[in-house]
């Protein structure tokens, strides 16, 4: 269900400029949303104002658990996201990005809506691992922490494959990823953050391969201490390719 009316001439051309702006589905949730656009500032390698990359966000959180939609074989979000889809476009935006892991459920039925770009943080993540492993994502020993919906509906792949028939049981995991997720949610970050370090302590010691955090408001909690290690950061990859897209049109 549509919740927004875009408007066909909604467009204002003496804002948008030559370049076309991201467009950048947000609210789900909002600090996650934040801190990808605090990432997307910080990465953009801009000595100017004027050189940043430029981004129209939609923010509008009221939009239906995703989660519990798909759970129950629901839709109801996609047309939502859609709506608000739909409407950065009409207002000129040259590109979508949804920082928003579950969203990506329906990542073929959002594409194919768009006549614009739609940067997938799965395509882009799925990309990254396959450049830096040279071998599928399939084929590595990794744990994806992150929502029930992306766990089961194996957004990142058969994450079970590489580890043969010495799958670890990471159940226990996942809850504790689901607390940190809801403390993030609730604005209890310092908490969050140290909780987050021992998730990612105790995900370790199975030794995987790669620790993908599956779930924007995990990327928050890391607050990037992370980084360089065996944990991805699906943000993290969305934004450079977000970067890259704006630099190269």
């Amino acid at each position: 269900m549509s919740d927004i009316k875009p408007q066909a001439d909604a467009r204002p051309p003496h804002i948008i400029g030559l370049k076309k702006p991201l467009g950048v589905v947000g609210g789900m949730g909002s600090l996650a949303t934040a801190k990808f656009l605090q990432a997307l500032a910080q990465k953009s390698d801009a000595d100017t104002d004027q050189n940043h990359v430029p981004f129209i966000t939609l923010s509008l959180p009221n939009i239906s658990d995703q989660s519990h939609a798909i759970s129950i074989g629901s839709n109801a979000p996609l047309g939502q996201v859609l709506a608000r889809a739909k409407w950065l476009e009409n207002v000129g935006c040259g590109a979508i990005a949804i920082p928003c892991h579950t969203a990506h459920f329906w990542s073929s039925e959002i594409a194919n809506a768009l006549t614009i770009k739609f940067i997938s943080i799965v395509e882009v993540t799925r990309d990254f691992i396959h450049q830096h492993n040279e071998t599928d994502i399939d084929n590595l020993r990794t744990i994806v922490l992150g929502m029930k919906a992306t766990i089961q509906h194996k957004l990142y792949g058969n994450s079970t494959a590489g580890w043969g028939g010495a799958v670890p049981n990471v159940d226990s995991l996942q809850q504790d990823a689901a607390r940190v997720i809801d403390d993030v949610k609730s604005g209890n970050i310092s908490r969050a953050r140290f909780e987050m370090a021992l998730l990612v302590a105790r995900t370790r010691s199975l030794k995987p391969d790669a620790i993908i955090l599956g779930c924007s408001e995990l990327s928050l909690a890391s607050r990037d201490i992370f980084k360089g290690s065996d944990v991805i950061d699906p943000v993290d990859i969305l934004v450079d390719a977000c970067i890259s897209w704006f630099r190269e049109t």
